[in-house]
Order: C-alpha cells, then sequence, then structure tokens
C-alpha cells in the first residue's frame, strides 16, 4: 500500500517545477497550463463515487493493481508531446483517484485497529513521493535533455507498484450498501473542509515555483525549495493523523495548521526574500492538513462501509472543489499581470478552511443502520 501510495502525487509533483519550460516550448498560457493539474483533479471528483460501489463488485486488490499499472501508463504517456501530455496526465489522474479512495477503505477493513497510525503512513507516502518527483524533476530534465523524458521516467516507479500488485493474494470483496449522505450538514463540512484543503494544495504546488522564479529565484532553487516543502509534509503527515486519534475532537489541530499556512503564504506575499523559511511553514501545515483531512473520514465513520462512503463523499466533492484551485489561480496572475493576486487567493481559501472544518472536527459518528 505505501508502495502505491510513493506514485499517487508524483505525477502532480513533477510537474511544476518543468511547467514555465513546458508553457514556452508549447506557447500555453497560464491558465491553460493549470488545466494539466485541473484536469487529474477534477478526475478525482468524478471518480470518488464509483469506488464503494466498485470494490463491491471486483477484488479491492486487483482494482488497486490496475489502476497502478494505468498510472504508469499515463505517466509514460506525458512524453508523447502535447496530446500525450494532456492525455497521459488525465488517464493517470483517474488511476491515482480511484487507488486514493480504495486504500482507506482497505485499511478499515484489513486493519481497523491501526487506522491511525496507518493512515499517517499512507499519507506519509503521499507526501515522500511529490518530495521525490519535485526534487528531481530539474535534474532529470537535464540528463534527458527534454521535459518529456523527466515526465515519462515516473511511469517506471508506478509500473513497480503495479507488479507488486498483480501477484496473487487473498482477494477481498465485500457486499455492502454505501450510506445516503447528501442530507447530513456534518459530511458536507467534511467534505468541503477536505475541498479547501487540497485547493490550496493544487495551486500552490503548481504556481509557487512560478511565484518564486518571478521574485528572483533560479529555476532549480524554485523547484528545490517546492521539494523541501513536500519533504518537510512528511513528518505532519504522519504525526497528524496519530494525535487526531487520541482526541474526541481534531478542532485544535484544523485551526493550527490553517493558521501557520496563511502565515506563509503572506510571508511569500511580503518578503518573498525569506521563502526558505515560509516554504517549510507551508510545507509543515499542508502535510498536517492532509493527514487531517484523510483522517477525518475514518474516525467519523463508525463502520467500514460508512468509512468508505464518507471517503467517497469527501474525495468526490473535495477534488471536485479543488479542480478550479490552479486554473482560478493561474486566470488570477492572468488578469492582474503579477502573482499578487494569486497569493491573496492562496490565503482567502486556507483561512477558509477554519470556518467550513470546525463541525467536520467536532466529535459524531457516522454508522451503517
Amino acid at each position: 500500500m505505501l508502495l502505491v501510495a510513493l506514485n499517487l502525487r508524483t505525477v502532480f509533483a513533477s510537474l511544476p517545477p518543468l511547467l514555465d519550460r513546458i508553457r514556452d516550448d508549447l506557447g500555453l498560457s497560464a491558465t491553460v497550463a493549470g488545466l494539466l493539474t485541473t484536469g487529474p483533479v477534477l478526475c478525482f471528483g468524478l471518480l470518488a463515487p464509483v469506488v464503494p460501489r466498485l470494490v463491491r463488485r471486483v477484488p479491492i486488490e486487483r482494482v488497486i493493481a490496475i489502476c497502478a499499472a494505468f498510472t504508469a501508463v499515463g505517466a509514460a504517456a506525458r512524453g508523447l508531446g502535447v496530446a500525450g501530455l494532456f492525455a497521459g496526465t488525465v488517464l493517470a489522474g483517474a488511476a491515482v483517484a480511484i487507488a486514493q479512495t480504495a486504500i482507506p477503505i482497505l485499511l478499515r477493513r484489513r486493519f481497523g485497529g491501526h487506522t491511525g497510525s496507518l493512515t499517517g503512513a499512507f499519507s506519509m507516502a503521499l507526501t515522500l513521493g511529490a518530495a521525490v518527483a519535485a526534487a528531481t524533476a530539474v535534474p532529470l530534465e537535464r540528463a534527458f535533455g527534454s521535459w518529456r523524458g523527466a515526465l515519462a521516467v515516473f511511469a517506471v516507479p508506478a509500473a513497480i507498484a503495479a507488479v507488486v500488485w498483480i501477484t496473487p493474494r487473498r482477494t477481498l470483496v465485500r457486499r455492502e450498501e454505501s450510506l445516503r449522505l447528501r442530507a447530513d450538514r456534518r459530511a458536507w463540512s467534511l467534505a468541503v473542509y477536505f475541498g479547501l484543503q487540497s485547493t490550496a494544495f493544487y495551486a500552490g504546488l503548481t504556481w509557487l515555483p512560478s511565484v518564486l522564479k518571478d521574485a528572483g529565484y533560479s529555476e532549480a532553487a524554485a523547484g528545490g525549495l517546492q521539494a523541501l516543502a513536500n519533504l518537510l509534509q512528511f513528518a505532519p503527515a504522519f504525526l497528524v493523523p496519530v494525535l487526531a486519534v487520541r482526541r474526541a475532537t481534531q478542532t485544535w489541530l484544523l485551526v493550527l495548521l490553517a493558521l501557520v499556512a496563511a502565515g506563509g503564504l503572506a510571508g511569500i506575499l511580503v518578503a518573498p526574500g525569506a521563502a526558505p523559511l515560509w516554504r517549510c511553514a507551508i510545507g509543515l501545515a499542508q502535510g498536517g492538513g492532509l493527514g487531517l483531512a484523510l483522517i477525518l473520514p475514518v474516525l467519523r465513520g463508525g463502520s467500514a462501509h460508512a468509512v468508505a462512503s464518507l471517503t467517497a463523499m469527501s474525495l468526490s466533492v473535495g477534488y471536485l472543489i479543488a479542480a478550479t484551485g490552479p486554473s482560478l489561480a493561474g486566470l488570477a496572475h492572468d488578469l492582474s499581470g503579477g502573482w499578487d493576486a494569486t497569493l491573496v487567493l492562496l490565503i482567502a481559501v486556507t483561512l477558509a478552511e477554519i470556518a467550513v472544518g470546525v463541525p467536520a472536527t467536532r466529535a459524531w459518528t457516522v454508522a451503517h443502520d
């Protein structure tokens, strides 16, 4: 599961350090380039509701194996030119969407007594994969002499994960019904919080390297700071779920993480010369925010199928919201001619996490009737 998780962010994190070069090569505006992140995130929102039904009919291990294989195919296709870049990114995004929804369900089914530590390990692996991708994208581009080869090489670890999962193993199919949560305001709070947290993450992932380059940092330095921020997500992504399961409510974690992330973004806006400090703050807070967003459906679900329903709703609604982030942030840049408007937008989204997330962090549980 951790091997798969390592590949769930490489498609996204390997792109931003090379995005300016890709835009120059292909003649893309910032708004259109934002679609390279928006497309896969939109897949997350559209496909997440399908997963609970899918894993009731197909062994969940087989689903994850197929997702790993399609992630590899999509990553490889990104090196085939404009059509391959967009089509491969969407294909890999669709596969990642299904796998990311399926793994928490499998964790709850197989390891219900260790959800805090295993969800922490899962979110930690997500951030580690993103850090490695961000750190190696520019060196790989130099080694291959092209951004196409640098993006395509991330098919290799995904293919390894697919081979591991294809090997025969005991499979698990459950004939359970999903819960109907559309009228539950608490579930909506959880989903919208996930959406705002993801919006800030993906929009920042896409554009903060460009913001720093315009502030005077080299391409390598901007990519290095992106990698550092992703690497620093590693520890809080693990620790926050572990802390969260030990408390009936998690409101204090929500407020702390949102304020630190907003402060880091404000720091880049007013004092970009101290960007290494601000990127560290953003990385730590967003890593913890990811861990919190992933553990909340597990904590609020009173059974495995309740967790599946809450996870599907959170990822579906959340990623549909997040899909607007990169393009809106790019549009803010195109309209204003600078990055200040983009940063103000990210700060507002981050602070809004507190307002919508408080009900999700209170003590309540949804169970199957």
